[in-house]
């Protein structure tokens, strides 16, 4: 073992997904002491302070950031680190409702078995997309189901998970309108009306784990998934299909990959909420852009 000479801030919310990574605390400072790092802790009293945490700390001081959150928390940290310029490694704890980030780096979803395989501290090079001025790790999207993120109660979404998120966009669906949409990519413009669109890094987004099933974080490129209006029984038979992965073929999909998309509502009827990783986003019209390697991240 290495004189401890390096420091790792812990920042974990205790209010995310099932609110129990408090009781792997002591693992996790056992773990990374085994291995030379002395480690910080710092416990947000609540979502809203997390973000003021991330705003406090000076991060330049340390040799890596560890979030025990969801992909919302990640979220805050990455631009955090973006902002100031600080380019040390991120390691994810996944403690939050969804996990979608930390699935998609190979990181177990286990927190014991998460906290013993990052401690080696592993890093590589990811790439992450930026929407406006918002930096995103895993996916930008509006349309249906996407407010859901933000208007679940918490309780229930500690409780159900992302069930939570299903329920509730499934009662939208009846009164549901398609936005009037221009997109512009790979010198392409598409005009399409569409219930929901999602532009994405990783493989799973929102649980559904096959979502985009051959992207990678690595690979410079964003897929773009947008569901096209439609009538009910046929949304109903295509969600079906996103479950198992085998969507791209449908005439009621528009699926293509770049590294740079524009997006704008055109109709009376425009969503203008949009998420990044879980958090709200920037309003439209989007300009999405890639940035390669942007970020390193610590993995098993």
């Amino acid at each position: 073992m290495k004189n401890i000479n390096e420091t790792i801030l812990l920042i974990y919310n205790p209010v995310s997904g099932t609110r129990s990574f408090a009781s792997h605390l002591d693992a996790f400072i056992d773990s990374f002491q085994q291995r030379g790092y002395e480690v910080h802790p710092v416990r947000s009293r609540s979502e809203d302070d997390f973000k003021d945490v991330i705003e406090r700390k000076d991060l330049s001081t340390y040799s890596g950031v560890f979030i025990a959150g969801g992909d919302g928390s990640v979220n805050m940290a990455i631009n955090k680190l973006i902002q100031i310029d600080v380019d040390i490694p991120l390691g994810i704890i996944p403690a939050g409702t969804v996990n979608d980030i930390s699935y998609n780096l190979g990181i177990p979803q286990d927190i014991n078995k998460a906290i013993k395989v990052l401690s080696e501290m592993k890093t590589e090079r990811f790439d992450i997309g930026k929407a406006n001025d918002r930096y995103f790790m895993n996916s930008c999207g509006a349309g249906l189901f996407i407010d859901v993120a933000h208007t679940t109660e918490r309780e229930l979404k500690n409780i159900m998970g992302r069930v939570a998120y299903y329920l509730k966009g499934i009662s939208e669906l009846p009164n549901f309108k398609a936005m009037k949409t221009r997109i512009v990519a790979n010198e392409k413009t598409y005009n399409e009306n569409i219930f929901l669109f999602l532009v994405v890094n990783g493989k799973s987004v929102g649980g559904f784990r096959s979502l985009a099933s051959d992207a990678s974080m690595q690979d410079g490129l964003l897929d773009f998934i947008g569901i096209k209006e439609c009538q009910l029984n046929e949304l109903s038979v295509l969600f079906a299909q996103i479950l198992l992965g085998n969507y791209k073929n449908s005439k009621n999909v528009l699926h293509f990959k770049s590294d740079s998309i524009w997006i704008e509502c055109l109709g009376e009827y425009c969503q203008n909420v949009t998420d990044v990783d879980g958090e709200r986003g920037p309003s439209m019209p989007l300009e999405i852009t890639m940035k390669k390697r942007g970020i390193s991240i610590v993995v098993p």
